[in-house]
């Protein structure tokens, strides 16, 4: 297995990549402000709402000045991407450097499946890559045994991983990388929008088929150029995971449920691509908040009043305006940084900020990230649930129930339980196996990609099956979300992730009761 030279510690000039390049890794994050005007997001100059079905997308149309404009994240051209990609790239015009990649037999004359992956080892995502690189080692080990079938032919199989840093532009680069220096045959990715969207925007204009998941989908979708009528359909890259209706259907439910309140929701929304598509007035989270319930107007400072800046030094006037709209439900999509830091101002304002209900998504996927906030801001925290060690479906690749890699997992990192990301990680290697084992030969990218259009896939989490629905994309595929809710045990000093609510998928069924948030641990 190959992971990125951050891990294996070799070393290069200051300000220079793998490839030789200018390092852009340090280049500030994209805002909404920053994105392209046929993402339609709200806050962005000259462009439509989503909802117009005149956005047009322009994905692989820009000139070669025009990523440098853009941050050098969205809409890359293939000029461009070969920039980055490094000399080498510069001199062959793509399609040769991909087929001189896919040479190389073993010595049984049979070359082996090239996977490659990007996940954030390091930075303010790292937290989802101790699950990519425990699955990265499963499937090694068990490849190594069993190859993947292609055709008439058992491949060896080899997987190259890649840091994202846990930045748009290092995670755009890292999958040039991927592509030209290890020349892999299929890319995949999960660890929120801020990974999954470079990464896939780099595999659209190289040619290579990519898998990804951990996004909303409309997050995957609409920044990439993709048209409210849901009939753009992207050649390579295919995206797998739940959509706003079902983040809005599995929060509502846990808000409905056993905990009285006043139906007043405040809600954390970080001026970013996840955090102005569920503030979105035209899509379904939004929608179903200002329907259904009374959303409180924080009144930030800028072109949106319900976006806050990543990072912000205080939430003190957010705080405040939370209080005087006496929100008793708070609801976000933000970083583990982010929501430790309004807590903190939570628990010092006068009076403290306590709400009943607190749904949070992103910076509660993991229980090192709610020890970092603490358990008397995090016990009863809520979430949505999309996987856990009770879930009925086996990996297609080893076979494995649920519970088995779970407990293979906690075996390996003491007492931490599983994270659901666990079940994502695994089931990127599941959809891609049983797409290459669709195909008659691993050189035929376009045959991979072909197959991952018709492909009903089983995977631990679940059945993948791409434009399944005619109110979905053609390149998504949609996993049901249950509702979850953490539970701090004091005598093991662990957390525990309850399933409180099972409208999503109600075959499993829950093991626990929502519980209002207890502050007094």
């Amino acid at each position: 297995m190959r992971r990125s030279d951050r891990l294996t510690g070799s070393k290069r000039p200051n300000g220079s990549s793998a490839a030789g390049v200018t390092d852009t890794a340090n280049q500030p994050r994209p805002t909404v402000t920053d994105l392209p005007a046929a993402a339609g997001l709200p806050g962005a100059t000259d462009q439509p709402a989503i909802g117009d079905d005149a956005l047009v997308s322009t994905a692989v149309q820009t000139s070669a000045a025009e990523p440098e404009a853009r941050n050098g994240y969205r809409f890359v051209d293939r000029r461009a991407l070969l920039r980055l990609a490094g000399t080498a790239a510069i001199a062959a015009p793509a399609t040769g450097l991909l087929a001189a990649c896919s040479g190389s037999k073993g010595s049984g004359g049979v070359r082996p499946v090239r996977i490659g992956i990007v996940t954030p080892q390091s930075g303010a995502l790292s937290s989802f890559s101790k699950t990519d690189l425990f699955v990265v080692d499963y499937m090694n080990s068990w490849f190594k045994t069993h190859g993947i079938a292609v055709g008439n032919s058992t491949h060896p199989v080899t997987i190259s991983v890649r840091d994202s840093q846990s930045t748009f532009a290092r995670a755009a680069k890292a999958t040039t990388q991927l592509i030209y220096e290890d020349g892999v045959d299929i890319v995949l990715v999960g660890a929120t929008s801020d990974t999954v969207n470079p990464v896939a925007d780099q595999c659209e204009v190289a040619g290579v088929p990519c898998i990804s998941t951990m996004a909303p989908w409309e997050s995957w979708y609409y920044p990439r150029g993709g048209l409210p009528t849901l009939k753009t359909t992207f050649s390579w890259t295919y995206h797998f995971f739940a959509g706003l209706a079902d983040y809005y259907n599995a929060f509502s439910a846990m808000w409905g449920d056993r905990v009285p309140t006043n139906r007043s929701v405040g809600a954390l929304w970080p001026n970013d691509v996840d955090g102005a598509l569920f503030a979105n007035q035209s899509l379904p989270f939004r929608q179903g908040l200002d329907t259904n319930w009374k959303l409180a107007n924080p009144n930030i400072p800028g072109s949106n009043p319900y976006l806050y800046q990543p990072g912000t030094a205080s939430f003190a006037a957010i705080i405040g305006a939370f209080q005087r709209a006496n929100v008793q439900i708070v609801t976000g999509i933000l970083n583990e940084a982010d929501f430790a830091q309004f807590e903190r101002d939570a628990n010092g304002a006068n009076p403290a900020f306590q709400p009943k209900i607190v749904t949070i998504s992103k910076a509660a996927m993991f229980s090192g990230d709610l020890t970092a906030v603490g358990a008397g801001s995090s016990n009863n925290l809520t979430t949505e649930l999309f996987w856990s060690s009770s879930n009925p479906n086996r990996s297609f690749v080893t076979n494995s129930p649920a519970k088995d890699v779970a407990d293979k997992y906690n075996a390996q990192n003491g007492q931490e339980d599983a994270p659901q990301q666990l079940g994502a990680s695994l089931a990127l290697f599941d959809v891609a196996a049983q797409a290459l084992s669709a195909v008659s030969s691993i050189d035929d990218r376009k045959s991979i990609a072909t197959a991952l259009k018709s492909l009903t896939a089983r995977t631990i989490m679940g059945e993948v099956k791409f434009g399944a629905r005619e109110d979905l994309p053609p390149n998504v595929a949609t996993v049901p979300l249950n509702g979850g809710q953490w539970k701090w045990h004091p005598d093991t000093f662990t957390w525990e992730l309850v399933q409180v609510n099972s409208s999503g998928n109600n075959a499993l069924p829950n093991n626990g009761t929502l519980a209002p948030m207890d502050y007094n641990i």
